[in-house]
């Protein structure tokens, strides 16, 4: 998938593309899964210790940054024609495929106020298009090739979320030619 990241295939198993402001002595627990569950060794918190880290484009660069050093078979950073480079804002997190992790999760942990989200699971249900046969009205999905978050439409226009074996590109969210009849793109947070 992309040739750019060091030898091997991988895959799009989660993002940094959030515009959260934190303060001082917030924290973002990054969390990796694989199918059994959380992968405990390489998760890792990342706390902020001065208002130059906690500007919303600084955090989850250096969150990339961190992962590209030390988590071993993940990369984090923006598909470019250079390659794989780390952006401001929005980074993709990628997992060398066969090493069987299959999602990243951000937490946020707000001691102060948290500027525009904190929850404590993702905002989105799969990474498109894992899992297609369990979408169906409301199921969020995060779009690895647009960083963004679709929602499924209600009935009628469920059916056009599933993707069949023939991968369905006509209604895949955000790139297929008529992905906004079975999806309604959910706004950054």
């Amino acid at each position: 998938m992309h040739s750019s990241l060091a030898c091997g295939k991988w895959s799009a198993i989660g993002c940094l593309n959030h515009h959260t402001q934190l303060f001082i002595g917030d924290m973002v627990t990054v969390t990796f899964y694989d199918m059994q569950g959380e992968l405990v060794d390489l998760s890792f918190d990342y706390k902020i210790t001065n208002s130059e880290q906690g500007e919303p484009q600084n955090w989850p660069r250096r969150i990339a940054e961190h992962i590209n050093m030390y988590i071993p078979l993940i990369e984090a950073g923006k598909m470019t024609e250079q390659g794989l480079v780390i952006g401001y804002r929005s980074n993709q997190i990628y997992a060398l495929d066969g090493s069987g992790i299959t999602q990243a999760e951000l937490t946020f942990h707000c001691v102060a106020q948290c500027d525009d989200w904190e929850q404590a699971k993702p905002a989105y249900d799969y990474i498109y298009p894992d899992k297609s046969n369990d979408y169906n009205a409301g199921v969020k999905v995060l779009q690895p090739k647009t960083g963004m978050i679709y929602k499924c439409k209600p009935w009628p226009f469920d059916r056009f979320c599933k993707v069949k074996e023939e991968n369905n590109p006509l209604y895949e969210p955000g790139v297929g030619q008529s992905w906004d009849l079975a999806w309604q793109q959910l706004p950054n947070n």
